[in-house]
Parts: C-alpha cells; sequence; structure tokens
C-alpha cells in the first residue's frame, strides 16, 4: 500500500483521502509475493469483496446476487448500494466481516494481510492494474463450476476483443504527451497540491493504450507531486483532469489558466476532465475510459495534421 505523508496532503480539499485511497489501489503497489488462495470445495454462495473492480467483476459474470459484502466505496452498480458494507474508520472491520458469515472472500494482492486474522476462505486477485483484471476472471470463475467459468471466459474475451481494437487504432500514431491528474486544490484559480499518475499506474497504462505517453512516467514514483515549475519542464500535450463526479468541471479547468502560455496543454486549451467514477477502477468499465480518451487524442490529431 503506498504510504504519503498526511502533512503533504492539500487540508483544503476534503476529497483527497477518497482520491489517495484509489491511488494506493489501482496506481499500483509494491507486488505481495507468496499468497495462494483458499478456496472452498463447492461453489461459494456467500461473496464478500473488498474493491470496487471486484464487485463490478463478479456482477459482470453473473455473481452479483451472491455478494453480501463489499467497500463502501462501492458505487457500481446500482445494486451494490444495498450490499453492507464492510469498512470501518481505520480499514476493513473484521468484526463485520465474520458476522456476515461468507464461505468467500475476495482480496486484491495489497490487502493480503488481511487474510492473516480470518479463518474464512479467500481468493486473492491482482487488481492493481487492468491485466490483472482480465486474469481474475478465469480466476474467479474457475471456483464457481463450470457454467459460471464459460460465462467468465466469455467476457474476458469480449474485453480482450476491445483492447485490441484500441490497439489498432492507435497503428502508426506519435504518441501524445499526457499529464495525468489524480487530485489538487481545486477552484483556487492556480494549480496547487497536484499529484499525478506515475510510472506503472492503471491510468498510466490506459492512456498508453489510448495513444499516449504519460510524461510523469519518468519519474520513478506511482503518485509523485508536481510544483507549476515541474508542469512547465515536462510540457504536457494533453491534459487530463480526473475530478470525482457531482464536481464542476468548467471550474476545475479554469485553475489551469493561471500556467498562462508556458504549457502547451493550456495555451491550446487541449485539457480533458473526467468525472466519471470508472477514471479511476480498473474493470470492466475501463473501455469506456479508454473511448473517452481515445476520441479526445483523436481530435488532437486531426488539429495537429498539416
Amino acid at each position: 500500500m503506498i504510504e504519503l505523508n498526511k502533512a503533504e496532503l492539500p487540508r483544503s480539499n476534503p476529497l483527497t483521502l477518497f482520491l489517495l485511497f484509489w491511488v494506493a489501489l489501482t496506481l499500483g503497489c509494491a507486488p505481495v509475493a507468496n499468497a495462494p488462495s483458499v478456496v472452498p470445495e463447492t461453489p461459494p454462495q456467500r461473496i464478500i469483496s473488498t474493491l470496487p473492480s471486484i464487485t463490478e467483476v463478479l456482477f459482470d459474470i453473473g455473481l452479483g446476487d451472491r455478494i453480501v459484502g463489499d467497500s463502501s466505496y462501492t458505487k457500481y452498480p446500482p445494486e451494490a448500494l444495498a450490499h453492507e458494507k464492510i469498512d470501518g474508520s481505520y480499514g476493513f472491520n473484521r468484526e463485520k466481516i465474520i458476522t456476515l458469515k461468507p464461505d468467500l472472500l475476495i482480496l486484491s494482492v495489497e490487502n493480503e494481510p488481511l487474510r492473516q486474522s480470518l479463518s474464512v476462505p479467500i481468493l486473492v486477485v491482482d487488481h492493481r492494474m487492468f491485466e490483472g483484471v482480465i486474469d481474475s476472471y478465469s480466476i474467479i470463475g474457475e471456483v464457481f463450476g463450470a457454467d459460471v467459468l464459460n460465462v467468465a471466459l466469455k467476457k474476458r474475451q469480449e474485453l480482450l476483443d476491445k483492447l485490441h481494437a484500441f490497439a489498432t487504432r492507435q497503428e502508426g500514431k506519435k504518441p501524445i504527451r499526457t499529464l495525468i491528474c489524480i487530485d489538487r486544490s481545486r477552484g483556487t484559480g492556480q494549480i496547487q497540491n497536484l499529484f499525478v499518475a506515475g510510472n506503472d499506474s492503471f491510468l498510466s497504462g490506459v492512456v498508453t493504450r489510448a495513444g499516449g505517453e504519460n510524461v510523469a512516467a519518468s519519474m520513478g514514483l506511482l503518485a509523485p507531486t508536481l510544483s507549476t515549475e515541474g508542469i512547465i519542464h515536462l510540457a504536457p500535450d494533453v491534459i487530463i483532469d480526473i475530478q470525482i463526479s457531482g464536481m464542476d468541471g468548467e471550474r476545475g479547468v479554469s485553475d489551469w489558466q493561471s500556467l498562462g502560455d508556458r504549457v502547451p496543454a493550456v495555451k491550446h486549451r487541449r485539457i480533458l476532465t473526467l468525472t466519471d467514477d470508472f477514471a479511476s477502477i480498473p474493470g470492466p468499465r475501463t473501455p469506456l475510459l479508454l473511448e473517452k480518451i481515445v476520441r479526445y487524442f483523436e481530435t488532437f490529431e486531426e488539429q495537429r495534421s498539416p
């Protein structure tokens, strides 16, 4: 799990802790070695999911009705809002998990230490990157028998086909230099407390698949902070600004104007604001995110064509 100094967090932004939760879960963590699963011999009927992305995969393969508990950060699909929530103020509520009597707890590798205090059957998947999400379709499907596995493999192939289609659209194109903002203080009239997606991250991988080049990847960090001078030095041609659903995107865009003509993306007003919740959740809806970014990049390609 990524650890960040609380003193470095922008106190004026109440959304920071939520977004940094997703930085830790979806922008990559150090690998966890030797994390074997211990699953029941018969197909589970009472599942607890520890991540929104896991919940979305379960619904995608037809197992949503077996979920008895999941994360309070899970907002999709709408049916998941009725689930019991297993989060506490300081992490997972172990007592709540035990009370729900699951016959399968599905963890992502960064939460693998949770198993040390529980005696329930556990399945470990890796949802830090989209490739791990794809692999989890077959990993989960195998636990639930042939019928569910067949559905899972079909859904997995559909995702792979969509990825291949995106790759085909990018053949022969020059990568677009892109900065990915994952959090900052907003509505201040300037860029402050900026966190960006770094290397080996879910969002960096998505931008690369869409035909972009993450300009912050070379910094060697998962979620580096950038000063105004740092943004100017990286000189992105496009800025992708991730916001929480319901926020005023136009108000956020105006902050970037404080950089004037010193940054190409700002000078030419090439700032893509994303308020969709799937923008920070690797899962079945990631192709929707890819499509939005690809379409925006294609507009940029038209503008820079001679």
